[in-house]
């Protein structure tokens, strides 16, 4: 054995053992019970004490009440001084002529999620540019000048004539406007102000002629008055495409219920109408070539069918030569005429029948009905709305007030510090 290492002796194992039971005596753990009311919870970050939360809140109940009532207050005044919106809505069913519309609307649903790129189909093209028809600058002139009734007024106006002369905005409307053009807007309103001064005042405005307006292949000046016509009507009219079963919805908000359905019927018409115009422009053009052609071919057959007539009428039977050779060339001229005009006319034909194919067709599935109370405003929204951040506020606002004493006070008790000798 080894005796000079001492770690593999035989009597290394007792000093070891001694040396555990000193260890054991200094890591002694001591634990001591402290009373519930003697622990300072101040110290613990994460401890809410909700208990005390809610007694402050009902401590000062009344003064949360007190800015949640003033809220709720607010809240029935703005609901009654609200216009009154109705909302009418057509459904369609527009013909699909397409075989695979149903994988392309599985397609159309998830390609955007899988990156799957695909040929759209024609249909889909067509459909999708629906809203953008609706919105545009000429469509929206042509729908104000049709005339709808407005019960407000009893009467049967035009759109445009009844946002320029007999419409009135709401309470609401008006106080939220005038806040505007003295707060924000106000450089705005000073230059309208001047402007007016300086202006001749006794000038009558003149009326617009809309039938400058049937075509925009030159450039127009828009007068302002049907500029925020238009752009009322394209907030009021909402055209979408339910991307399951493809129907159309055209719906138009007006503060009139039987305007409002009524409007949502021309524009129907109108977007039906723009629809079969684009689908069926390049077939009508067709057609049309083929009419004039038509027509050419149809004379030029008569008159070479009158002179084969008058020359045979002329020479029952023919002796000369000549005579033969004329008639053979009258008669070659007359069977070229009448092939050509049977192939124009066998083209005419299926020129209107291709019209015809590609015109598309329109199924009401869901008529357009007056409706019986307003869709805006809501009642639960703006009062439920109203309720909530009045409480909101209230509690808020308390907290709020303590934070601002407290630094206030802390603000006039803090001694300055001469920073500056």
């Amino acid at each position: 054995m080894n005796n000079e290492n001492p770690e593999h002796s035989e009597f290394s194992g007792k000093p070891k053992k001694r040396e555990k039971s000193i260890q054991k005596k200094e890591f002694v753990e001591e634990y001591r019970l402290i009373p519930v009311d003697e622990y300072n919870y101040g110290d613990d970050d994460d401890y809410i004490d909700v208990i005390g939360i809610l007694k402050d809140l009902w401590l000062n109940r009344k003064f949360i009440l007190t800015i949640a009532i003033a809220v709720f207050f607010f809240g029935i005044i703005i609901y009654a001084g609200s216009e009154r919106i109705y909302y009418s809505e057509a459904k369609l069913m527009p013909e699909t002529s397409s075989t695979s519309s149903q994988l392309g609307q599985v397609f159309q649903q998830y390609e955007n999620i899988v990156a799957i790129q695909r040929r759209m189909e024609e249909e889909d093209i067509r459909v999708s540019t629906y809203p953008y028809i609706v919105e545009s600058l000429e469509f929206q002139i042509e729908l104000m000048q049709h005339e709808v009734y407005f019960g407000d007024i009893d009467q049967r106006v035009t759109i445009f004539e009844y946002f320029n002369d007999h419409y009135k905005q709401s309470f609401v409307q008006r106080a939220s406007g005038f806040l505007y053009d003295y707060t924000f807007g106000l450089p705005r309103t000073l230059n309208s102000f001047i402007n007016s001064v300086f202006s001749d005042s006794a000038d009558e405005v003149p009326p617009i002629d809309f039938s400058q307006f049937r075509d925009f292949d030159e450039p127009k000046m828009v007068d302002s008055r049907i500029r925020r016509v238009a752009s009322i009507l394209r907030d009021y009219i909402t055209v979408t495409r339910e991307p399951q079963t493809g129907f159309i919805n055209i719906g138009m908000s007006f503060p009139d219920a039987h305007a409002a359905t009524e409007g949502v019927i021309i524009a129907k018409n109108l977007l039906q109408e723009y629809v079969i115009d684009y689908r069926t422009e390049r077939s009508l053009t067709n057609l049309e070539f083929i009419e004039s052609q038509y027509e050419e071919a149809k004379a030029v057959l008569y008159t070479r069918q009158d002179s084969l007539a008058a020359f045979q009428d002329r020479n029952i039977n023919p002796v000369r030569q000549t005579l033969v050779v004329t008639e053979q060339r009258l008669q070659l001229d007359y069977e070229l005429a009448y092939s050509l005009y049977n192939t124009l006319a066998r083209r005419l034909q299926e020129a209107r029948i291709q019209v015809q194919e590609e015109t598309p067709v329109f199924r009401m599935h869901e008529p357009a009905t007056i409706p019986i109370r307003p869709s805006q405003p809501s009642a639960a929204r703006i009062l439920g709305g109203s309720i909530f951040v009045g409480f909101f506020l209230g509690i808020a606002s308390l907290y709020l007030r303590r934070v601002y004493y407290k630094y206030r006070d802390e603000f006039i008790n803090k001694d300055p510090k001469p920073y500056l000798t």
